[in-house]
């Protein structure tokens, strides 16, 4: 009979859901490179001057490339 070594026990509950986690994280990583631009734009309308622009990044404020105001995103 083959007894199983509480070392190996204790590895295998300790790398099965590190490996997991890692493939995981690599997954969503690519997937999240290949979505449309557009999709990760964020579209902003100037409070000040009313110029709507488009950024993609992922920021709550961003300034007016027009006159520099402070606006919110209207969608992210």
């Amino acid at each position: 009979m083959t007894g199983i070594n509480v070392e190996m026990l204790l590895s295998a509950f300790v790398s099965v859901p590190l490996l997991v986690t890692g493939v995981l994280a690599v997954f969503y990583n690519v997937r999240a490179k290949h979505r449309p631009m557009r999709e990760r734009e964020s579209i902003y309308e100037c409070s000040n001057c009313d110029h709507v622009y488009a950024f993609a990044r992922n920021r709550p404020m961003d300034r007016c490339p027009r006159c520099g105001h402070l606006n919110e995103a209207v969608r992210t």
